[in-house]
């Protein structure tokens, strides 16, 4: 254990051996951490084998604490003691194996620390809805491929259990065949992982990739090779995104991973640039063609009627060849209750950086925004996990900024 008082500023450490840790420190928190003075500063639980259990209910008179290291413990989820610190800034949890969830932390953290040198079981962080901005550390290889959210980041779901309302509100009909089709998932670090065929949400884009050679046919606008130029159409009602969809074919044998091409949708009209790189690093659909389709939740500031757009898929891996695209566009149906609309698709609208929300950390040059989620990750607290995609390419997009602050919620 090492503990700082407020009074004395002075660092105490009581961990010599194993012998003396368990001397110094219960195998039940509860008993011991009353005695804990109420002018703690900084307090760590490090490596010393707490369950989440061990933990007491309440750590409320620790109101001067402000750095919480519970490292290397086998806890499954945050102790509810955790979210009754006033005034906690810094809260580390790294290699903790056992870890699955971390929800509603304190909203006054502004270091949150989940990294792991191995795979995680880590599915769910959530945060609330008055955080503050704050650095994340992360290893982004050793996430999770599938059924895991990072509330703000990203939400993997399996297509089965999203809501036929939600799929509705994206113009997504005849997807049912899906249910019963897999598709295998690769990271490096992490490895591969089959599962079924996941729903991704991140940036304001949903995104489903299984195996076939067929887009959806209410993809109406569709085009030969890896681009495509439009012009949106006009209506009286208002544009509420459009979907995005590609038939994507390689030489490899069915059992290859294959890399995903990054998206790239240009509003020449408005001078607005989103390049997209996608979650999932490698996909195996146990097919020939790859189809991936998406949503992307434009609003009028981004899109209207009238405007000039392209989109264009871009593969580093030449004998990986984008054989159609096609996009199609959803408009708010005017028969419809707004409010009942806005309740469909609104926790994903609250989340903070999203096209239309705040993307400031991922803007590359005016007008131009690199989408990846990577952008938020950070290895040991030294700095920004490099993407992928960025350490192979030249011309990679160079941001204003080294590091961004995370805040997983619009407070609008």
């Amino acid at each position: 254990m090492e503990i700082m008082d407020m009074d004395s500023r002075e660092i105490v450490k009581a961990k010599s051996s194993s012998s003396s840790v368990v001397e110094a420190i219960p195998s039940d928190l509860k008993f011991f951490a009353v005695s804990l003075p109420s002018s703690l500063v900084r307090l760590s639980l490090a490596n010393n084998n707490f369950s989440t259990e061990s933990f007491p209910l309440d750590f409320s008179w620790l109101f001067m604490l402000k750095d919480l290291n519970l490292d290397g413990n086998p806890i499954v989820s945050l102790p509810n003691c955790v979210r009754s610190l006033p005034r906690l800034e810094m809260l580390s949890m790294s290699e903790c194996k056992l870890l699955t969830s971390v929800e509603h932390p304190p909203y006054t953290i502004k270091e949150l620390d989940l990294g792991f040198s191995s795979k995680t079981l880590l599915r769910k962080v959530v945060f609330d809805l008055k955080m503050l901005p704050l650095k994340l550390s992360m290893l982004s290889d050793h996430l999770a491929l599938s059924s895991i959210e990072i509330q703000g980041m990203v939400k993997i779901q399996p297509m089965v259990g999203v809501e036929e309302k939600v799929l509705c509100s994206l113009g997504w009909t005849n997807l049912d065949f899906l249910n019963i089709m897999r598709v295998g998932t690769y990271f490096r670090g992490r490895g591969s992982e089959e599962s079924e065929i996941q729903m991704y949400y991140e940036f304001g884009i949903f995104s489903t990739i299984y195996g076939g050679k067929e887009m959806p046919n209410w993809i109406s606008c569709r085009s030969k090779g890896p681009s495509l130029s439009f012009t949106i159409p006009s209506s009286p009602n208002n544009l509420r995104g459009l979907n995005f969809c590609y038939v994507y074919t390689f030489p490899f044998p069915y059992d290859q991973f294959i890399l995903l091409p990054m998206i790239t949708i240009s509003n020449l009209t408005k001078n607005c640039t989103w390049i997209y790189n996608h979650y999932a690093y490698r996909v195996n659909v146990g097919e020939g063609c790859v189809i991936l389709l998406s949503h992307w939740m434009f609003g009028m500031n981004e899109m209207e009627g009238g405007d000039q757009v392209t989109i264009t898929t871009v593969t580093e891996e030449v004998e990986q060849l984008t054989e159609e695209c096609g996009v199609s566009f959803v408009f708010d149906d005017g028969n419809k209750d707004e409010e009942e609309e806005e309740d469909v698709l609104g926790y994903y609208k609250s989340w903070n950086h999203i096209i239309g929300g705040d993307l400031s950390s991922f803007q590359a040059t005016t007008g131009e925004y690199y989408l990846s989620s990577r952008r938020h990750l950070w290895h040991g607290g030294t700095g920004m996990v490099p993407f992928y995609r960025d350490v192979v390419k030249k011309d990679s997009p160079r941001y204003k900024e080294k590091k961004g602050c995370f805040r997983a919620l619009s407070q609008r």
